[in-house]
């Protein structure tokens, strides 16, 4: 079994915290960039370093790449 040891906030999950207090829940957007910085602070916990998030709504992707 991993075992992952507890770390200092990253940026990552700083802008998560921020988002999940975002009242327009019901805004779609919003949705999207909040489950975005979630993908983003998982992978940080799992491989450290910070991540990114790009998000490009015309083109329809989301891209979470190391930073």
């Amino acid at each position: 079994m991993i075992q992952y040891m507890p770390r200092a906030k990253t940026r990552s999950e700083e802008i998560l915290k921020r988002l999940l207090a975002d009242k327009r829940s019901d805004d779609r957007a919003s949705e999207i960039e909040r489950n975005a910085a979630s993908i983003a602070t998982a992978m940080a916990s799992i491989h450290g370093g910070e991540w990114r998030v790009l998000i490009d709504h015309q083109a329809g992707y989301v891209t979470v790449i190391r930073h």
